[in-house]
């Protein structure tokens, strides 16, 4: 077990669950972390896996791990201290798996939105969660400028879901989801900086 400094905060991201229920997990505090260190000689990498967290936290990779020589459980745990450097809680949160559902107003997330309208959801072996976030993150002038390549995406899914696809349709629905997220960001501009 690894004793924190001090309490570390962390707000697991919001998902929708197997129903379609939105579902926002309450924040939960960290005084004590249950961590298992795995040593990767092959990939020259040094991990702590963090239970409760879907991602490793990188200690020593590459070249710097080749520099470390052997490592102990007391080198390691001096390293997850230099990691966390006053903030654990902002290092735990990028150790959670991102979600579409953290931009709701993103153009993935809207175009989900629309197609589970439709019946159609992501499952969780699909891709379709991680062009969302893609998506989201990449903003609408991106998902407008690679519309072939979202349609291609769409595509790719309902062939594997034995679905038909009509690109006339799946085109004017991206372009709407495209059109939805950039009216939601004018209005939260119009809004900050009116407050």
């Amino acid at each position: 077990m690894f004793q924190l400094n001090s309490v570390a905060t962390v707000y697991p991201p919001p998902y929708t669950d197997k129903d379609g229920n939105y579902i926002v997990p309450e924040p939960i505090n960290y005084h004590i972390l249950d961590i298992t260190y795995i040593d990767n000689p092959v990939q020259h990498k040094y991990v702590a896996r963090i239970t409760g967290f879907h991602f490793p936290l990188v200690l020593w990779e590459g070249s710097e791990y080749d520099m470390v020589g052997d490592i102990s459980k007391k080198i390691a745990n001096i390293k997850i201290r230099e990691k966390f450097d006053g903030n654990p809680g902002a290092v735990l949160q990028s150790l959670f798996m991102r979600t579409p559902e953290q931009n709701p107003d993103g153009v993935g997330m809207i175009l989900s939105g629309m197609l589970k309208s439709l019946g159609i959801y992501s499952s969780p072996n699909c891709k379709c969660r991680q062009h969302a976030i893609q998506m989201n993150d990449l903003g609408p002038d991106w998902c407008e400028n690679n519309i072939s390549t979202i349609l291609g995406w769409l595509k790719e899914e309902s062939i594997k879901r034995n679905l038909p696809f009509i690109e006339s349709i799946a085109k004017l629905m991206v372009q709407r989801a495209i059109s939805k997220s950039r009216r939601i960001m004018v209005r939260k501009e119009q809004k900050h900086e009116t407050s």
